[in-house]
């Protein structure tokens, strides 16, 4: 897990198009202070395959602006980048997804299937009860 995936939860959780930080709420949301080079270089905040990066890039969103100066950056969701996969805590509470229409035949195939079934239960049990009748001395059926 990269130490920058706090910035890419608190990406995934904002709800408008874009996200205004100064350096300093970056730092409280990743837990550490930005490295140097985010603060001297434009090079830090763009393009790459880096952790950084991808934790921006992962959650759907790119580097609009920063402004080194002023100590901030302007996130905006990339309309072109393809929605983050959900985590599994975001997975389990989901609602359960309707039930998909049966078909016909499905239908047809389930009854039989419940029909056999019940019908091997209801002999398993007459077994059961005539194994046990027979134990108590009571006459075979």
């Amino acid at each position: 897990m990269s130490k920058y995936k706090p910035l890419s939860d608190r990406l995934a959780r904002h709800e408008a198009d874009d996200w205004s930080a100064s350096f300093a709420e970056l730092e409280e949301v990743l837990g550490f202070p930005l490295p140097k080079s985010a603060r001297d270089q434009n090079a830090w905040w763009t393009g790459g395959e880096k952790p950084h990066h991808e934790a921006w890039k992962g959650a759907g969103w790119r580097v609009e602006t920063v402004d080194r100066s002023a100590q901030s950056v302007v996130f905006r969701r990339d309309s072109e980048a393809e929605a983050p996969e959900p985590t599994p805590m975001e997975v389990a509470m989901e609602p359960p997804a309707a039930p998909a229409a049966k078909s016909p035949r499905k239908g047809v195939v389930s009854a039989a299937v419940a029909g056999g079934a019940a019908a091997l239960l209801a002999g398993g049990v007459a077994v059961v009860a005539n194994f046990l009748a027979k134990r108590k001395g009571e006459p075979w059926r």
